[in-house]
């Protein structure tokens, strides 16, 4: 070891550690290495310094290393602890990516790092970086951070195919790092590492999996923040755990769970923040440092916060409902006492029984060490775009020199050249690509440069606008383009545990301008945040644990040991199953109810996704579209216009495995899903232009490898049709069964499945009463002004003052005529009250202005109150006003306000174009 670095090493913690140490050893003798560790075991270090120590022995000259990071957010991070090891090498070490400002990048052109850090899209920009290339061929060594998050997409198709045209100009050693993942081997031959190094440690884990229900001091916890009693139980007993503990994660599976979760904790008075990957670099970063300093007690993050950014220690980890994958779980729990030799611990808090059974198997299977395999996927859009790459690089290649090199990469291993000639075909017919017949020589066209450069990352577009805070003069945080296009200026939405209401929304600069709003009731963001399928393993083990507990509760119970549960809370979960018909890991149940059919299946995700579609197409060709199918872990849920027959549905179940992929198939391209993933992979073949919006794509490439490619993308990521194939194999042979149930009412966990509660942190049901209950304190705290139509008095006011209002006189005349209006409304009216008093005659819109207010008056002297939270409610004018109250009352009107409110917010921007047509526009309503 060079004594620089010994020095370093002495300085910064003493000694390396054992998996340090069996590492340095491997990269020192040059072979290629993956190491596989839990959080906090020291990988990083464990893979940078023996490439220091080689750097300094050997003088290699820039560029040396280069390290991948998938995350730009854990460059931030990374930077630190690798500049540090370099200031004290006198090892010059940098960043780029899609953020480096092009100074910095001119610099490192001329003068590059030893070690440069990077994504895996920036390797094929600098790839084809002319002066680059010359520092490229110095390359000893590439360094791959969290594998685990590159095998199983196209991202990482595509980095092995990069680092093969790396291989061309320059030979170097991989060195990979992951956490534990349930296939090490295949892993190691994806990154093609000689060997794996891991801790001769075990890591130790404690899990607590809790099911609450609610006591007398959570029915008070409900009221005060219009919650459930459940909901409430779940969010005392989740502060308890951080009282108890001290600093906390709190992970949720989508962003959308966090942003409600912190809400209400914020509402609560708790001191947490929020952390995903949609908020601004800054926010993260405020919320990463206000729990390392103490300001705070709580992070509510997702994935975001499972890798490694420094956040200091954390006493605990809490799951908010099931983590649905092993991985998930041990990468989180992992963030909790993550030094070596301690134990870290970790609660799930779970909301329904299904949610509860899942969290004990996953622990279970935590404990014993049964992760997840990651599934490797290739992509033949992924290999047109390496082959304009390549050509990029080298001008002129014979036509079977792209396909030999593609084939070293592991997923491309099998690539037949039948496939390869297709995907020439789609290029040369794209006009990116031309091939000399007699010289046998691929070529570039024009357009080439522009499509390899528009498409270096395989994540497909979502052009995001910036959200804009004019209070501080901040940039907040981004929302996605398919969310904003239902904004309008007065909505309200959740970002940063915050509820924010649109001042403003420009297009050209795509910049929303806001100002926080206290207001909840339309201020649920609508991030694309997916919920993670649970594993087929899981589901089935799940089935297992049902079984078990049904006729052997102390047998089942030792299934558990290890993990740590309330015997009365499975008790209970027990008594919830045995209401009503349940599948186990032998038995699928088809349950019939007036609204829904549900096919109780214990087989994840992916695999009901599989057999949802073919037992949908089934019931199309028999009744027509007048079905909608929801697969979820436990169940197929279809909501149905009439009780089916179960008997019919399991007959279908019996249908031929063989005919199985052909009907999802069918079915798949007749999906918005498979329209949306089609337009996409188009698109990285370069077969349309990245701007283009196709309405029937799916019949402009039917037949062709981009049809191929589109079904093996949603194979792989979505519908499981080898497993569904699997279950109707396993039914054929008699090793699962069918039974039926015709029930008036459904079973609990029909409904469970029926309902979103199923899946979401808020239930269908309570949902809608709390949103209710906050869109009336809005329409409270709303401002108004309130006039007499018949001297013109007026006094700004808000409505929560307006609950006597059938009793109040105009303080000026006495009249009873009074109205509430908007400010807009008033001023146009004054001018026209003038008129009238006067004897003058009205002109044009005047009479519709002075007509307008009467009305309003009018219905606030029959309705009273009830027509002063009408005319406040957003988009409501005196007509439909007087429409609605004249039919609802209640809480029955307020959902009908609401519901105005949606549409008069979807419709506006169609409205302006006719202002004599209707009587609600932007400008004369109470918004």
């Amino acid at each position: 070891m060079h004594p620089l670095l010994r020095k370093a090493i002495e300085e910064r913690f003493g000694r390396l550690n054992r998996l340090q140490q069996d590492a340095f050893k491997e990269i020192s003798s040059g072979k290629s290495v993956l190491i596989i560790a839990p959080t906090g075991s020291g990988k990083t270090e464990a893979a940078v310094l023996p490439v220091f120590n080689e750097i300094l022995k050997n003088g290699l000259r820039p560029i040396s290393a280069l390290y991948i990071a998938p995350l730009k957010a854990l460059n931030r991070d990374l930077l630190d602890r690798l500049e540090w090891w370099g200031r004290k090498l006198g090892i010059s070490v940098e960043v780029r990516h899609g953020d480096t400002s092009a100074h910095r990048k001119a610099k490192q052109t001329k003068k590059p790092p030893q070690m440069l850090i990077i994504t895996p899209e920036t390797l094929g920009v600098i790839l084809t970086v002319k002066p680059l290339r010359k520092y490229l061929s110095n390359v000893k060594f590439v360094i791959v951070d969290e594998i685990s998050e590159l095998v199983d997409n196209k991202r990482g198709a595509q980095l092995l195919l990069n680092l093969e045209r790396l291989a061309e100009i320059a030979e170097f050693k991989r060195i990979g790092m992951t956490a534990t993942v349930g296939n090490e081997e295949e892993v190691k031959e994806w990154l093609k590492a000689d060997v794996i190094v891991k801790p001769p440690w075990k890591k130790g884990y404690r899990f607590h999996v809790l099911y609450p229900t609610p006591d007398k001091g959570d029915e008070e916890l409900a009221r005060k923040l219009n919650l459930s009693p459940e909901i409430a139980a779940r969010l005392r007993l989740l502060w308890e755990i951080v009282e108890k503990h001290g600093k906390a994660l709190v992970f949720t599976n989508t962003r959308q769970f966090a942003e409600i979760l912190a809400h209400r904790l914020k509402t609560w008075g708790k001191p947490v923040e929020v952390h995903h990957g949609s908020l601004s670099k800054e926010a993260r970063i405020a919320a990463e440092r206000a729990l390392k300093e103490g300001k705070i007690k709580a992070l509510i993050c997702t994935s975001s916060m499972e890798l490694g950014i420094d956040i200091g220690d954390v006493d605990v980890v809490i799951q908010y409902m099931s983590p649905r994958q092993v991985n998930r779980l041990v990468q989180r729990a992992g963030r909790a006492k993550h030094r070596i030799g301690e134990v870290s611990e970790a609660y799930v808090i779970t909301s329904n029984v299904e949610d509860y059974l899942q969290s004990l198997v996953i622990a279970k299977h935590a404990l014993e060490g049964r992760f997840e395999a990651v599934e490797p996927i290739g992509g033949l859009d992924v290999l047109a775009h390496f082959i304009v790459g390549l050509l990029t690089e080298h001008k002129r290649l014979p036509r079977e020199r792209p396909y030999e090199i593609a084939r070293r990469a592991y997923v491309y291993r099998e690539l037949g050249w039948e496939d390869y000639l297709d995907v020439l075909k789609v290029l040369e017919d794209s006009k990116l690509l031309g091939h000399d017949e007699e010289t046998g020589l691929l070529y570039l066209r024009r357009g080439a440069f522009q499509y390899y450069y528009e498409n270096l990352s395989t994540i497909p577009d979502e052009v995001s606008w910036r959200v804009f805070e004019v209070g501080s003069g901040h940039i907040i945080g981004r929302l996605d383009e398919s969310f904003v296009m239902d904004l309008e200026e007065g909505l309200d939405f959740v970002m940063n545990g915050r509820s924010w209401i649109v001042l403003g929304i420009d297009d050209e600069s795509r910049l929303i301008k806001v100002r926080e709003s206290k207001s909840l009731e339309s201020a649920i963001p609508s991030w694309e945040g997916e919920l993670i399928p649970v594993p087929f393993e899981v589901a089935l083990a799940v089935g297992r644990l049902k079984r078990e507990l049904a006729f052997d509760f102390e047998k089942a119970k030792g299934l558990l040991e290890g993990v740590d549960f309330r015997e009365e809370e499975l008790k209970r979960a027990v008594e919830e199953i045995r209401e009503g018909p349940f599948s186990t890991d032998r038995d699928i149940v088809v349950e019939s109810t007036p609204e829904a059919l549900v096919i109780h299946a214990d087989f994840g995700n992916r695999t009901n996704e599989a057999l949802g579609r073919f037992v949908h197409s089934f019931l199309i060709l028999r009744y027509g579209r007048v079905f909608s199918v929801r697969a979820q872990a436990h169940a197929v849920v279809f909501k149905t216009p009439f009780q089916l027959n179960p008997e019919e549905v399991k007959r279908y179940l019996y249908g031929e495995p063989e005919s199985l992929e052909s009907i999802v198939a069918r079915a798949l391209r007749d999906s918005h899903a498979y329209r949306w993933r089609m337009l996409n992979v188009a698109k990285r073949f370069g077969a349309v232009r990245r701007d283009a919006k196709i309405r029937r794509v799916e019949r402009l490439f039917e037949g062709t490898v981009i049809e191929r490619e589109t079904l093996n993308e949603l194979y792989h990521d979505k519908v499981d049709v080898s497993k569904g194939k699997l279950v109707l194999e396993m039914l054929k042979a008699g090793l699962l069964r069918v039974k039926t149930a015709l029930r008036r009412e459904p079973s609990t966990l029909a409904r469970l499945n029926m309902t979103v509660g199923g899946e979401f942190l808020l239930g269908g049901v309570l949902e809608r009463d709390e949103i209710l209950e906050l869109f009336r304190n809005r329409l409270l705290d709303h401002e108004v002004v309130l006039v007499c139509t018949n001297c013109g008095w007026h006094s700004k006011t808000k409505v929560s003052r307006l609950k006597s209002i059938k009793d109040r006189e105009c303080p000026r005349c006495g009249s009873r005529m009074l109205a509430v209006a908007h400010p807009i409304d008033v001023e146009e009216f004054l001018p026209v009250l003038d008129k009238v008093r006067h004897g003058e005659p009205l002109q044009g819109d005047e009479e519709r202005v002075y007509r307008k207010l009467l009305k309003a008056a009018d219905l606030v002297d029959s309705y009273g109150f009830e027509a002063v939270l009408a005319l406040a409610s957003y988009g409501t004018g005196p007509d439909t006003a007087a429409r609605l109250l004249g039919q609802y009352k209640g809480d029955a009107l307020l959902v009908a306000l609401m519901e105005r409110e949606r549409e008069f917010i979807r419709t506006r921007r169609f409205w302006a174009e006719d202002r004599d047509r209707i009587e609600e526009q932007p400008g004369e309503n109470n918004a």
